[in-house]
Formats: structure tokens, sequence, C-alpha cells
């Protein structure tokens, strides 16, 4: 499995009710839904507050709960128990909301949370779905070291170019999660690769000559746009694809620069610095395995190539 962008990527809920909403009405709402982690209270147009399903019904069970208010507003159990709500953007990367819910008091940490989206809605997120995908962030980047090895090791035997260029592109979709990826390559290049991998696409005009991506070409370094509706420098670059932020990174041939490695995300969630220096890495696997067919690199252009990776 692969690890979601953002938190407003994970399953959730929308169950939500007036504060003047009668107590009973959303026990047997939640009783017939066991999968809803709470309900969300709202006043107006506005956010009040939120119960979660477990303090709901601890308060109901308890003696006289169901008779002080099973048939009252759902705003006085809400006062009675003293809960708030707590909510963060839908952008936010999975380890960051992580940290975040883990830092409230003790007794609301497990608590659901409520996620806002960019377009003013919001929903419940189960803070088990979150640890969930927080397992799997961590379980990806624990076996990043032996995926490495493996790509290593599947490019020294000179396995298909394609099956190398899946092993990586998985890699990289673990640790840096996107919603879309192309490998640009330089028209004059791409006769002298034999792979015709779906990832792989010619740079034409007039992308070739766009100034991000010339920068990239001069520059020999990574190009992190972290929101594409601010950045002028973005005009032009329309064939991407529909991107919030991208992220190009080079793609060597000896001492040239013969492609690009294109990700982009749709949400608001700038690449973080560990997710680009991971990107980075697999960019130069992605430049040993495809220059090793292209160019038939000898050993030691091949070992040099590796031993200026981070991993020796």
């Amino acid at each position: 499995m692969y690890p979601s962008v953002s938190v407003g990527e994970l399953p959730s809920h929308e169950y939500q009710v007036s504060t003047e909403t009668i107590t009973e009405e959303v026990a047997s709402h939640l009783e017939a839904h066991p999968e809803i982690p709470g309900v969300i209270l709202v006043s107006g147009k506005k956010i009040h507050s939120m119960i979660p399903r477990n303090k709901m019904f601890e308060r109901l069970g308890h003696r006289y709960g169901v008779e002080l208010f099973l048939r009252k507003p759902i705003i006085a159990l809400q006062e009675n128990l003293g809960t708030g709500a707590f909510w963060i953007s839908s952008n936010t990367r999975i380890n960051t909301a992580t940290q975040i819910a883990l830092g409230r008091r003790a007794e609301n940490i497990y608590d659901p949370l409520i996620i806002e989206y960019d377009d003013g809605s919001f929903r419940q997120l189960d803070m088990h779905l979150l640890l969930m995908e927080q397992s799997l962030v961590m379980e990806n980047m624990t076996n990043i070291i032996s995926s490495m090895d493996r790509i290593e090791q599947s490019i020294k035997a000179d396995i298909p170019l394609d099956t190398s260029l899946d092993m990586i592109v998985d890699s990289i979709k673990r640790t840096t999660p996107y919603h879309r990826a192309a490998i640009l390559i330089k028209p004059s290049h791409r006769g002298k690769i034999s792979s015709h991998h779906e990832l792989l696409h010619d740079l034409h005009e007039p992308l070739n000559s766009h100034p991000l991506i010339k920068s990239i070409w001069d520059t020999g370094k990574h190009m992190h746009i972290e929101d594409t509706k601010l950045a002028p420098s973005w005009k032009g670059m329309e064939a991407i694809g529909k991107t919030n932020v991208w992220m190009g990174l080079p793609i060597a041939s000896g001492g040239s620069l013969e492609g690009i490695l294109s990700l982009s995300r749709t949400t608001n969630t700038p690449f973080s610095k560990n997710e680009i220096d991971m990107a980075k890495t697999f960019s130069d696997f992605l430049s040993i395995a495809i220059n090793r067919t292209a160019e038939n690199y000898d050993d030691d252009q091949f070992v040099n190539m590796i031993k200026r990776k981070f991993i020796y």
C-alpha cells in the first residue's frame, strides 16, 4: 500500500447536527453506523464543537445519563462533557497531523480530528485510521534501505529497464507520495533508451525551453514549486497537468542532463525536506538505470555513481 499525500485523502465522515438536535436522534444514528467516530455540532453555519462516540455513550451509560440527556438537545450533553473541536487543514501531511494529534491533552488524544477542506467543508477523521496511516509511512521508511539494495542489484544484473523503472517509481511512491509522475526525456536522448515505459515522455517544445525547465538544465538542481497558483513562473507549464505543488529533479547522463523526473500533487501540500531528499536519491537511481541501458556505462562509471549516494 502507498501512503496518502495528506489527511484529506483518508476515509472520513461528514456526520454533523445542529446543537438543538435531540440526543436520542444522535445516539440512534451512531448505533446504526458504528464506523462513525462521533458527531460534529453546528451552530448556524459554524462548528460549535464535537462529541466523540465513546464519550457520549459512556456518559449516557452512567447513572441517570439517559434520564438527564437522551430527550434533551445534544448541546446539554456536550456542555456536561466539556468537549471541544480540534481541526486541521486537509492539506496537512500524515506525519505532521499525527504529531499535532498526539500533542493534545492526554484525555483528548484519541478523539476524532475535524478535517477542514479547501471548499470550507468539514469531516471527521478517526484517530485509529490516522495512526494506521502513520504506521504505513514508518513501515515504508524502515524498508527503504532494503528497497534501495534491491534496485541496485537489479541494475547491476542488467534486468530489463522497465522492471528497474517500476521498482524505482514504486519506492518513490512509498517515500514521497505524489498524485502524478512523469519521466521527461529530451527527444535527442529518447531513441537511445530501450524502454517504452508508460512514465517515459518526450520533453517537446515549448516545455523544453520553459524557464523552470531551463533552470534545472542550467543548475543541475531540483526545482520545488510549493504553490503553482502563486508562482508567476508557472505559466506555460500546463502540459504537466493539473498541479498545485510540483517538483522537478534532474536525470543525468554522464556530465550532462538528459531528463527530468516530474512529481505533482493536486493538494496544497508542499514536499517536505525529507521527501525532497528521498526523491533526489531515487532520481539518481533513475539516472543510473536509464543511462546504463542507453550508454552502456562501464563498471567504474556505475560504481562511481552509486558511491555518490547517501547510502554509502
